[in-house]
């Protein structure tokens, strides 16, 4: 009693030593923690070990006050070093507030980041800062609340603190309620609760003594367990010692020498029971998860300083009280009860085994049913702030908004090139295609959907929008274009008929090359008739008389030979002017040239000279012979004019030499080329005009085409390997301003990580979500297989990740810590008992009575009010249940060694009867004492006391009345082989 006074006052409680606890949930080495270091470590976090996310909503919209508001927040947060490491300030990141703040303006949010570690009582008070700054600098009608996993946790462990006062004055009740209804005794009631009392004392007090000294850590919940486990095993204990008390005095044994006595039959049962809570908590220590290290040895320590207590104070208290007649016996109609049931079990031990295993395998059938629960968010009530905060935000933006998982990938290169983004598109699309994904953010889909401008579809569809650019500008000369179609193809039927013309005038060339030696041949001989002709016009002149009857006849012919001149004129200027000007291959032929300047000569010398000479010459004739005009001007004129016929003669013969020498046949052709020719010339004039408007597309048509194909071709060469995915990014577009964000937020500063950010369609918390981050994790592991980030290293982390990670914990803790609990049990069940079928039998019973409350648990809370059992459940339910039902265990075959050594049915009946009411009271209380735990606000404490409470009833009423008294009588003196008929625990 004085070290409990000491401890007390010179101690902290152990609420003040759990407040300095860093343990986390989940151990540091775990992969999502882990992770969550490492990308702290590659985007930076300011320190900050956990986060939370400060929310806020206003019903009518968010005002400029509460922007002012969010401001404010950064300013003054930011200078709390002690509690704060990071804040998302939207001053100096305005970007950030379009972001925060949801689509209909009336919710935002600001994350912020603390040193303590989630889970960790120490962020209680950080979590607690943060709220108060929250609350006094929010302005009116403004609701706020601090949510997120860590602020779950603290409220969790909050809610948890705040029940141990209820808890313990509901537990303290029901054992006094119990204890009179009992033994209707106040002072039976008084020693009971006085030893419990000071034992739970001085267990709180050594537990943070142990705390403060570093010998194992202590948490929120280890004085929450404590307090419960402490009051039922202490209760026990001294219930056990009462029990055998008040036995001896019935039989008339002195109240001193009777505690004495009962002190000394009883404490080596007491040391057992209490080793094997001890031991089986002890076993915690294995866990990794901070919830069983931080519980479990708490609860060995608290044990052990009760027992202590229970067999120094109680036998002490006992002999002081008798002296005053106190505590004595009462007849209670259990005294008749327990006589006849052990009666009945040893009559029929068959029936009465069947007739206890069937409830109890039909209630473990349901075992495997169970679906363990990580919900932290359900473990509380509605009203806690945290779970406000989720309501508010989940009214405003994307479920998960604030619970993504995040996929870290950390490679060995810069990832800030097409290929590498590629691949990491690649990745997040393939992950955005798994069940239950709502989308993915990542460097290549900053808002959940990829860019658009980052695809080949895309870079290939401005190609087209480029090159339709162009289509539509020749689409404008459609017309001008059939134009010159049309153009074209009479230009090649004038073509065709130039062609045909050209050929014949080939051929009239050749027969006019013929007929131009006899017109040359026959010009020179008008040439010399002419001279001949001058002759004889001069000798005229001298014998007018002689030629006044020949003048009509020199009329006639010279007029009729100026008329085949003309014709000759005629016809030579066409020819002349069709080669001229009609003809486009003339003026590239060398010798159609030299043929067109013949004809021009021989044309100009008929025309000019020939033609008015001869013409000249018959009118003088028809002068002369008119007698119009005196005979020797007549003979004048004559003379004159064929002077010029003579002189027109020689330049006719030259022409006609020289076109004789060049000329192909060009005149019956000319006609012919002259008409192709018009044709010709009217399709290249529609020709022209169809050109002009495709001339003016072609410079763009050519700048166009040329821009893309430089641009497939850059593209081609990146994204012909096949596990780009048809994604191609610029590497320009990592310098666009819209793109900065992005690399800010899921590229790290050397390029080297990048990370995902992953929306569930599913509970964060959930199972569903858990099990989704291994999926993601393959299909991200997949999605790399075979390219140049195979290497990188993938990893999870966020809510799901870390409940996946708290998942596989405590499983493996289960498996550890059930192992070495009934290793430990099972020896010192073999210890004390000498008997290895008494302590396989004994352990056997202990795991069916816990599968048994695990069914019916399950059945009640998970098949009934459909709420899923926390995740702690198994194992604390596990080593308390194995550890307290080995105490009842000793308790029973202890007294059945003493009663039937030989294994008699007898001796068996008087044990189960003499124990039948102490097993029972102490069971029932202790039973009392977990259902207490119901009575707080957090349902983790209520899956497990109901658990620990229906399993110690079932272990009371039928494992220890039915199962155990049947097992032994049918076994009989077998039972104690290999030890014999000796007493085990005398002979120890």
């Amino acid at each position: 009693m004085a070290l409990a006074g000491a401890l007390n006052i010179f101690v902290p409680q152990i609420e003040e030593v759990a407040a300095k606890d860093s343990t986390a949930v989940v151990p540091e080495e775990a992969p999502s923690i882990v992770a969550v270091e490492e990308m702290g470590e590659a985007f930076g976090n300011g320190g900050a070990n956990s986060f939370v996310v400060i929310a806020m909503e206003r019903e009518s919209g968010l005002t400029a006050a509460d922007e002012k508001y969010a401001a404010r927040l950064a300013s003054v947060l930011t200078k709390d070093d002690k509690n704060v490491t990071f804040v998302q300030d939207i001053r100096k990141n305005p970007e950030l507030l379009g972001a925060l703040t949801s689509k209909d303006g009336e919710a935002r949010y600001v994350l912020v980041g603390i040193t303590g570690v989630t889970g960790a009582p120490s962020s209680i008070q950080q979590v607690t800062a943060v709220r108060d700054v929250a609350a006094d600098l929010a302005p009116d009608g403004l609701d706020v609340a601090v949510t997120g996993p860590t602020a779950t946790i603290v409220d969790l462990a909050t809610e948890t603190e705040h029940s141990v006062i209820r808890i313990t004055i509901v537990s303290i009740g029901l054992i006094a309620l119990l204890l009179w209804l009992i033994y209707r005794s106040f002072a039976v009631m008084g020693v009971v609760l006085t030893i419990v009392g000071l034992g739970l004392g001085l267990a709180r007090a050594l537990t943070a003594l142990c705390g403060e000294l570093d010998l194992f850590t202590v948490s929120t919940f280890s004085g929450t367990f404590l307090t419960a486990v402490v009051l039922g095993a202490g209760t026990d204990y001294a219930i056990f010692l009462v029990s055998r008390y008040q036995e001896l005095r019935r039989e008339g044994v002195p109240p001193e020498l009777a505690a004495a006595t009962a002190g000394a039959r009883i404490t080596s049962v007491i040391v057992g029971s209490a080793l094997t809570v001890v031991l089986a908590c002890g076993c915690m220590l294995l866990a990794d998860l901070g919830f069983f290290s931080t519980t479990g040895p708490a609860i060995a320590v608290s044990v052990a300083i009760n027992l202590l207590v229970a067999i120094t104070l109680t036998p002490a208290l006992l002999a002081l009280a008798g002296r005053r007649g106190w505590c004595e016996p009462r007849a209670t109609k259990a005294d008749k009860v327990w006589p006849r049931l052990a009666a009945l079990v040893v009559a029929h031990p068959t029936r009465m085994l069947a007739a206890s295993l069937v409830p109890l395998l039909a209630l473990a059938a349901l075992a495997p049913l169970l679906a363990v629960s990580y919900d932290t968010r359900d473990s509380q009530k509605k009203e806690t702030e945290s779970n406000r905060g989720y309501a508010m935000l989940d009214r405003h933006f994307p479920v998960n908004e604030i619970l993504p998982d995040y996929v870290l990938i950390q490679a060995d290169h810069d990832l800030r090139n097409p290929r590498d983004l590629a691949l990491l598109e690649h990745a997040a699309s393939a992950i955005a295609q798994e069940k239950g994904v709502v989308l993915v953010r990542s460097i290549t889909r900053p808002l959940g959907e990829p860019i658009t401008d980052a695809s080949v579809a895309r870079q290939a569809g401005l190609v087209g929008t480029r090159l339709d650019r162009a289509s539509d500008r020749i689409g404008k000369g459609e017309k001008g274009a059939e134009q010159l179609a049309d153009g074209a193809g009479q230009l090649g039927d004038g073509a065709d008929q130039l062609s045909d013309g050209t050929v014949e005038l080939a051929d009239g060339a050749d027969q006019a090359v013929s007929g131009a030696d006899r017109l040359a041949s026959g010009t020179a001989r008008l040439s010399d008739g002419v001279r001949q002709l001058l002759d004889g016009a001069d000798e005229a002149v001298q014998g007018t008389g002689q030629l006044a009857g020949g003048t009509a006849d020199l009329a006639r012919g010279l007029r009729a030979g100026a008329d085949q001149v003309q014709l000759a004129v005629d016809g030579l200027g066409l020819a002349y002017d069709a080669l001229r000007t009609k003809s486009l291959t003339c003026n590239v032929d060398p010798a159609c040239r030299q043929a067109r300047e013949g004809i021009r000569q021989i044309w100009v010398a008929e025309r000019d000279q020939l033609l008015p000479g001869l013409r000249q010459a018959a009118t003088a004739a028809e002068r002369l012979a008119d007698g119009t005009v005196g005979l020797e001007d007549g003979l004048r004129q004559l003379r004159d004019g064929l002077r010029k016929a003579h002189d027109g003669a020689a330049q006719l013969a030259d022409g006609q030499q020289l076109f004789a020498d060049k000329l192909g046949g060009l005149a019956d052709g000319a006609d012919q080329l002259a008409g192709g020719a018009d044709q010709l010339a009217d399709g290249a004039e529609q020709l022209a005009g169809g050109t002009e408007e495709v001339a003016a597309s072609l410079p763009e048509l050519r700048q166009g085409l040329s821009r893309a194909a430089s641009y497939l071709q850059r593209t081609g060469s990146v994204a012909d390997d096949p596990a780009i995915g048809g994604f191609y990014l610029p590497p320009v577009a990592l310098k666009d301003q819209r793109f900065a964000a992005a690399m800010k937020l899921f590229l790290s500063p050397d390029g080297r990580t990048a990370r995902f950010a992953v929306l569930g369609a599913t509970d964060a918390f959930g199972h569903e979500a858990s099990a989704r981050t291994h999926e993601i994790h393959a299909t991200v592991e997949q999605a790399f297989r075979g390219t140049r980030l195979e290497d990188a290293k993938v990893s999870m982390t966020g809510m799901a990740a870390t409940n996946s990670d708290l998942a596989d914990y405590s499983q493996s803790d289960m498996r550890a810590v059930a192992l070495a609990a009934l290793i430990a049990v099972f020896l010192v069940l073999l210890v004390l008992l000498r008997s290895v079928v008494a302590a396989t039998m004994l352990m056997a019973t202990v795991v069916l009575s816990y599968a048994s409350a695990i069914g019916l648990s399950v059945l009640v809370w998970q098949i009934i009010l459909g709420s899923q059992l926390d995740w702690t459940v198994m194992a604390v339910s596990f080593t308390i249940l194995v550890a307290v039902g080995a105490d009842y265990n000793l308790l029973l075959t202890k007294r059945m060694h003493e009663e039937a050594p030989d294994g008699s049915k007898e001796g068996i009946a008087r044990a189960t009867a003499a124990t039948g009411s102490v097993i029972t009271s102490a069971g029932v209380i202790f039973a009392a004492s977990m259902f207490a735990l119901m009575a707080g606000s957090v349902s983790t404490m209520a899956h497990v006391g109901f658990t620990i409470g229906a399993g110690l009833l079932l272990d009371t009423f039928v494992v220890r009345s039915l199962l155990v008294p049947a097992a032994a009588t049918l076994l009989g003196r077998r039972l104690w082989w290999p030890s014999g008929q000796k007493d085990p625990v005398e002979t120890a």
